[in-house]
């Protein structure tokens, strides 16, 4: 989509996966490429925000340093929102890999005339599968630089959307959009679950 900057999150531990989650495979795949796989048909440019670059440079988009030795999502959103040079910009965690481009879209679309669309599901928001305008920079760097670490303090201050769970499952049915895999655990119970490919 014109006006749409995918930004993938990679700048994590990966402490509770024991290994760098965003190469992990699904379906024979790392997680990462499957959701740049996903954004790039969905957006005009696609940014991996990271601190260590060079393990994602061999991606062939752009890879932005996050230079920060603050490890926080909120400092990644600060990046990407900082780099991208869309009014908009979808905002994903690297370990997404049943990211759906009609949820992406959905969003996007939802997001106009607000500071943000962000799904709430169960009382509960998803900050990283998101989307944000640009011009929230400002308030994100302002709570970092106040000692805010939460995402969701942030989205207090917005104008934000709420994507319902019944709005994004006509998109991802099941939610399959929003899994993340943080654990070996996770990983397992993904894996077992066998869902059909992405389909962009």
């Amino acid at each position: 989509m014109a006006g749409l900057t995918g930004v993938v999150l990679a700048g994590g531990e990966s402490s509770r996966m024991g290994t760098d989650k965003a190469f992990v495979e699904v379906e024979g795949v790392p997680m990462i490429e499957r959701v740049l796989r996903v954004l790039c048909a969905c957006c005009s440019e696609v940014l991996i925000i990271a601190k260590e670059p060079a393990a994602y440079e061999h991606l062939r988009v752009r890879v932005i340093q996050d230079g920060s030795t603050i490890l926080a999502p909120l400092v990644g959103v600060c990046t990407g929102l900082g780099a991208a040079t869309t009014p908009w910009a979808f905002v994903a965690a690297c370990d997404m890999p049943y990211l759906s481009p009609d949820a992406v879209r959905l969003l996007a679309g939802l997001a106009e005339g607000f500071d943000a669309a962000v799904p709430r599901v169960e009382g509960r928001w998803h900050p990283l599968h998101a989307v944000y305008a640009a011009a929230t920079l400002p308030l994100f760097e302002a709570h970092l630089a106040a000692g805010e670490r939460r995402l969701w303090a942030v989205l207090e201050v917005l104008s934000v959307r709420q994507v319902t769970a019944a709005e994004l499952e006509a998109a991802s049915p099941g939610l399959r959009t929003l899994h993340n895999v943080n654990t070996p655990h996770e990983y397992r119970r993904l894996e077992g679950s066998r869902p059909g490919r992405i389909e962009v």
